[in-house]
């Protein structure tokens, strides 16, 4: 990943794309899978089963403005997405995403490999969207690459619609955003910005 992460800082360039979907749905999750929000006390089981994170990072992100939803299954974390209603920073745009008050936008989501393929994304993304809309949030946001089909298929799966584009270039360290389009293009210019 180091590898391909100091590659894409010299040459590379895609699409990133904004779905967005209201909050609030029913959500029945199967017997064998357990969906809920993290606290600090699974500071140690993310570290150990998602691993992205270590467990002092990972309770040092934890507040009220940024949440963690995990899905378990057979005592394992399989499946973790972070939710922030204030901003996230976003690695591809160098920019913090900063929803509209009153929104959500869901980010860093992982599936364990041994687990991708069983609906557990759409599943999760199901989940915070039911439980966003019992805390009063409308709109919950998720972005992906273009040349990410799974994570495009999971997120409409999930009921979420493509509203707007960026595309983005990198060439020997610079980055330069090329234009917003799609239909909600003229209000996704206000999601990026330089400071949280």
């Amino acid at each position: 990943m180091a590898t391909a992460r100091l590659r894409e800082t010299f040459a590379s360039s895609d699409t990133l794309i904004f779905f967005v979907r209201d909050c609030g749905s029913k959500f029945d999750p199967p017997d064998d899978l357990l969906f809920r929000r993290a606290t600090a006390d699974d500071a140690g089981i993310y570290a150990r089963d998602i691993g992205t994170d270590s467990a002092s990072t990972f309770r040092r992100r934890l507040s009220d403005a940024t949440r963690c939803f995990v899905v378990e299954s057979k005592g394992h974390l399989v499946h973790a997405s972070w939710v922030t209603t204030a901003a996230a920073w976003t690695r591809e745009l160098h920019s913090y995403v900063k929803p509209p008050r009153g929104d959500a936008y869901i980010y860093e989501s992982f599936t364990r490999a041994d687990t991708r393929g069983r609906g557990v994304y759409p599943l999760a993304l199901n989940g915070i969207c039911s439980r966003l809309g019992q805390d009063g949030v409308a709109h919950a946001w998720v972005a992906a690459e273009e040349d990410n089909p799974a994570s495009i298929r999971a997120i409409t799966k999930a009921s979420f619609e493509e509203a707007f584009r960026v595309s983005y270039e990198r060439r020997f360290g610079g980055l330069h955003i090329g234009e917003f389009s799609g239909e909600m293009a003229e209000s996704g210019r206000t999601f990026l910005h330089r400071h949280p």
